[in-house]
């Protein structure tokens, strides 16, 4: 039984570091990830170790990127929503909620662009 009903900010402004956490693990993930394949270009078992990867857990592969996509959509447009409240724009309480919505249907939007793309 919870005795505080969390509000729609709070509840943002958490994703939205949920949300940089995640890119900030994925970037670093990459970076090691590219960096080791190309430390090792004659290493026989790195190479059957990505193949192994790609040819059995190539559904892990999709749905990383996905959620990848994901957390970047919410990301961009939360931060076009701090970033107009840094410039004193919506900052009443019912335009901080209206542009939530609206922050959230941005992304909504753009991950469905990007997914249709793909």
């Amino acid at each position: 039984l919870t005795i505080y009903k969390p509000q729609l900010t709070s509840t943002f402004s958490i994703f939205h570091r949920i949300s940089g956490a995640f890119l900030a693990t994925m970037v670093l993930f990459s970076i090691l990830f590219f960096g080791i394949g190309d430390l090792s270009l004659t290493f026989y078992y790195f190479y059957t170790f990505v193949f192994f990867l790609t040819f059995y857990f190539h559904w892990f592969i999709i749905l990383l990127v996905n959620l990848t996509l994901l957390a970047l959509c919410y990301h961009l447009s939360n931060g076009v929503r701090h970033l107009w409240w840094d410039w004193g724009l919506f900052l009443e309480l019912s335009r901080v909620y209206t542009s939530g919505i609206i922050m959230l249907f941005c992304a909504a939007f753009l991950f469905v662009s990007n997914m249709i793309r793909f």
